[in-house]
């Protein structure tokens, strides 16, 4: 591990994210420099980042956000897996939230169907269509892509630097008068946590030795997120409590 150590003695921990603000919000409730972020991967579902690139410019995608175009060009040019190989990162941490997104196909090529990929004008100019794979499909073939990132990180990390996030939906929310209400959508709440929960498990079996970090059951989320009221969306104390296991971890 290359960490660094600044001026008071404080070692800084290199991390990679790929994953989702259920993860990346959580930093900023650290103190110090005590994490360095070198790299944020969002707005992908294994199965886009593991099947066949796409030859884009980034320049090429129009969105506003500097943030959301590199998200889209990393995800259509399928980036992790090679950045993945030469990273000198302390820690990765991976969540499954984003897989909550379809993906869409093209020639044995899939893409995200992110908010940002459908508000940018690249499927105008590549036209992929609906994944014609049923329920099933889907989950053996994302299999299939999270045994291949196995595969990768084994090769780059050992186990006790990869941090499993086991974030899902929360079935309730804290609106802004600080009371505690319960979200209508139970059942699309359920099924997403059914497929993500899923995943985790999956993921988890297939490379012991990870550490994993699971707050479920334990918070809500929260109407003044400053993202908005989601399912996804958490309280502070959850982030807090996040960052008081991976203090753990990394120390």
């Amino acid at each position: 591990m290359k960490s660094c150590i600044d001026k008071e003695g404080i070692i800084t921990k290199k991390i990679v994210i790929l994953g989702s603000c259920v993860t990346r919000d959580a930093l900023e409730f650290t103190e110090n420099s005590q994490y360095s972020l070198e790299m944020y991967f969002a707005r992908s579902s294994l199965i886009s980042l593991y099947s066949t690139k796409v030859k884009i410019k980034r320049a090429d995608i129009q969105l506003a956000s500097n943030f959301q175009r590199k998200m889209v060009y990393y995800d259509l040019i399928k980036y992790f897996p090679r950045y993945i190989k030469e990273t000198e990162a302390d820690y990765l941490l991976i969540d499954f939230i984003d897989e909550r997104m379809k993906v869409l196909q093209k020639n044995g090529s899939y893409v995200t169907r992110s908010n940002e990929f459908v508000h940018s004008n690249v499927n105008e100019q590549i036209q992929y269509e609906a994944s014609a794979l049923n329920k099933e499909e889907i989950n053996e073939l994302w299999k299939k892509s999270a045994l291949q990132l196995i595969e990768d990180l084994k090769g780059r990390f050992n186990p006790e630097q990869i941090i499993l996030h086991k974030a899902l939906w929360r079935y309730s929310y804290i609106d802004k008068n600080g009371e505690e209400q319960t979200f209508k959508e139970h059942y699309w709440i359920k099924r997403n946590n059914d497929k993500i929960d899923g995943y985790y498990e999956f993921f988890q079996e297939n490379f012991p030795g990870i550490h994993v970090i699971d707050l479920n059951d334990q918070y809500h989320a929260d109407e003044s997120n400053k993202w908005g009221l989601s399912p996804f969306h958490y309280e502070e104390k959850y982030y807090k409590a996040f960052i008081e296991q991976l203090n753990k971890i990394c120390q």
